[in-house]
This record gives structure tokens, sequence and C-alpha cells, in this order.
């Protein structure tokens, strides 16, 4: 009990902190905002698509307020441009550019969504982001992770002697739960491999070997955290947790939904995994191992014991000190997005408000901002040979790169522009032999 106290203390005094640090900058910046009580707010313009009605409202940011709006005949009044990364099109930015528009990327999707998207080339031109990257303006690492209550809360973990009950079916007990099959990552080749040496029940479009309870088969992707299916997967001791791409900080529910309902995770992902564990041990890592047949025979000892399956779960068995990654901890304190009423876009848009009200020097995003390697990253196969579609994803890379570029002229150029002028000159460029590639790229 005195370790559980100590905890709760130490937990309250940072978020003292923590409330202390932004109450006193908010008061700090509102010192520096160049309007006047009876100004009319500063606006931001979505230049996005995702929006299927009309979006217009005024904004209160704590100290701050901003009109928000989708209408586009809006733009000479903004005073920053916010793009949303996934409905990005290379043929709809807003030019020529004023001098007066900061342009605000959102964008938490892997490159698999926009290949152009890692390259410096286009991101120069942001002077705002929010991405999974820690370098980012606004970082959003921890996005799909509900809440720190949901990481240490037993509503549904479940006791090993129960996952290990013939009820719970054959051992080891992993679950695979994927529905895109083409990935940077290499991941259908993985698992091929892996469902070779141990039982795996796979239930989603890739290899499926199962079918999914009747009342989980309606839309279960747009309900990842739904009470039913997380109920469901509690009874495992494992569950694949390999990403769709391989960047730093890019960590998605496939992390972090088994953490939450108390099963292992077998990850592959972002390389700074470890950096975000609630504790020191908290998931197994695929590229700790030589191939998938060694990971299978760690993961069939494991299964069989008890204590040392435990010593994973530390973040919901632990209950005097559950998460001890003060990395962690700091991060879900500081940033507004572990609540159930987190609203993703709100969030971005007060984050932008103030970014655009405050007065100081504009700044410039750099390659760090989203911070992939432009070189796709797979898991390691027993043939040592590359996943199937490899070549194809470095190819696309090298056409993501040369997008980059045509956009970074257009942006320079600051003349108006439409899809087709884009893809004439991506066309020109291919049949030239002018999209110089990055050394990197090979």
């Amino acid at each position: 009990m005195r370790f559980a106290h100590r905890w709760i203390i130490g937990i309250t005094c940072l978020i003292l902190v923590w409330l202390l640090h932004f109450v006193c900058w908010d008061l700090v910046e509102l010192f520096d905002v160049q309007k006047s009580t009876t100004a009319a707010p500063i606006e931001l313009l979505w230049w996005s698509h995702h929006f299927s009605f009309v979006y217009d409202e005024v904004r209160q940011c704590g100290a701050f307020e901003c009109r928000v709006t989708n209408k586009r005949q809006r733009l000479s009044s903004a005073r920053a441009v916010l793009f949303y990364g996934t409905a990005l099109k290379t043929g709809d930015f807003p030019m020529p550019r004023s001098p007066q528009h900061l342009w605000a990327l959102l964008h938490e999707e892997s490159p698999r969504n926009v290949i152009y998207a890692p390259f410096d080339d286009f991101l120069q031109h942001f002077n705002f982001t929010s991405t999974f990257s820690r370098y980012s303006d606004q970082p959003i690492t921890t996005q799909w992770l509900p809440s720190a209550h949901d990481l240490i809360s037993m509503d549904y973990t479940m006791s090993f002697d129960f996952k290990s009950s013939n009820l719970n079916g054959p051992s080891p007990s992993v679950v695979f739960l994927n529905s895109d099959c083409d990935t940077m990552s290499g991941r259908e080749d993985y698992m091929k491999e892996l469902m070779r040496h141990i039982n795996v029940d796979s239930f989603g479009s890739c290899l499926r070997n199962k079918d999914l309870p009747a009342s989980l088969q309606n839309d279960y992707l747009n309900n990842l955290y739904s009470p039913k299916l997380l109920r469901f997967l509690s009874r495992y001791k494992f569950m694949i947790a390999i990403e769709n791409a391989v960047c730093e900080d890019y960590i998605t529910e496939k992390f972090w939904r088994p953490l939450v309902v108390g099963v292992i995770p077998i990850y592959f992902g972002s390389p700074s995994i470890k950096d975000w564990q609630p504790q020191k041990k908290s998931a197994i890592f695929v590229s700790d191992f030589p191939n998938a047949a060694a990971l299978g025979r760690y993961i069939m000892e494991l299964s069989e014991n008890k204590t040392e399956y435990d010593s994973f779960r530390g973040h919901k068995l632990n209950r005097s000190h559950p998460i001890q990654n003060e990395k962690l901890l700091h991060h879900l304190i500081t940033y507004p997005h572990q609540t159930r009423e987190y609203d993703f876009f709100e969030t971005f848009e007060c984050a932008v408000c103030k970014y655009a009200t405050h007065s100081g020097p504009i700044k410039r995003a750099n390659a760090r901002h989203y911070n992939c390697p432009l070189v796709p990253i797979y898991a390691p196969l027993e043939s040592k040979k590359e996943p199937e579609r490899a070549t194809d994803w470095r190819s696309a890379m090298e056409v993501g790169q040369c997008q980059a570029r045509i956009l970074d002229t257009f942006f320079r150029s600051n003349k108006p522009y439409n899809e087709a002028d884009f893809e004439a000159e991506l066309n020109r460029r291919m049949d030239d032999n002018r999209c110089s590639i990055d050394p990197k790229l090979h």
C-alpha cells in the first residue's frame, strides 16, 4: 500500500506541474497576442475534402479564439491553411500562396497512404505539423491509446490459467487480426512463415483461417476498441502487432490494444517502440529474433511458463507501480490525446490557433517532423530474401520522391496549377528519366 500511495502522489504532482505549466504558458502567450479584445478572431481554413458538410464556427482555445472554416472562398481572410494528410491531393493546393498564409499539416498515417509525405522537398513548405513523430510540433504518438487508465485497468484482463484452459483452444493461443494485405513492412510474408511454426487464429482478410463471431463481423475496423471485440481478444495469450510500415514513433492500435486487454503484443514496426512501452518488458519484439522459427520456439516456451508470461503484464499486475516508463507518463500527461472525449481535429485546430496567434519567428518543417526511412524496412524472413512486394514498394517511394520534388517546384513558382498539370509534369519527368533518385532509396 505504501508503494501505491507513493505512485499516486507522484502522478498527482506531475499533473499539478503540467497544469501549472500550461496555465502560465497561456498567460505569457496572452500578453503577446497582437489584437484587441474587440477584433475579429483570426481565421483558420481547412483546405481538405474530408468534411462532408460546411464547417464554420468560432473555436475557443484557452486564452485564444479562432474562426475555423472549410469555406474556400474565405482563403483571402485566412491566417493559416490546414491540411489533412489522408485527404491530400497533389493537384489541390491553394496557389498562389499569400505571404500571410501559414500552412499546417495534420497527418497520422504512414507512407503507405501518402508516398510523398516523408520527403523534405514536400514537408519544408509547412510551418506547423502534427504527426506521430516526436519531433513534430504537436506529436500524436500515443493517439491510438484511449487513455492511461486503459493500460492499467483490469476490466478485460484474464488470468494465465484461464487463457491456458482447454476452453480457450490449442497452445500457444495467438491471434492475428488484419485486413490490409499489401504492406510496406512485409507483414503477410512474415506471417506465412510464422504460421508454419505455431498455431495462429487469423480472423481478418489476410491469411484468414477462422471467422469472427457473428456479432463482430459488422464493421469491426471502425470499432477497434469496442467492448465486444476487446473481450473476444482478451482470451488470447499473444496478439500479432506488425505495423503496415516502419517509421520512428509510428505506433497504432496494433501495439496498444493488446496491452489494454492484458495480451502480449508480438510487435514489429517503430524502431523506437521500447521508448513507449509501459514497463521495460511489455512486448515481444520480432526484431530480437533472427527469423520466424526462432520466434515461434520462444512463443511456445513462454506460453507454458506462467511466471515468465505474467512478467510481461506488469502494467496490469503490478498494482503499486503499473506504468514505470517516465517518458510515456510525461507524454500521456502533457499531450491532450488520452480522453474518450478527445477530438482529433479540434485539438489540432487549437494548436494551430495558438501558433498562428502568438507572434514569433515563422518555422519551417523538415523530414524529422515525419521521420520515416526512405527505403521500406521489413521483418526478417527465414529465406533471407525480400518480401514479395518489396521491389514494388521501393519503386513507389521513388515515385513519391519525384512527386515531392514536383510539388516543391510548383510551390516555389507560386502559380495556380491543377491535377492535370501535375500528372503531365510527372509523366514528362518519368519518360525522360528526370526523376533523379536519391541514392538512399537503393
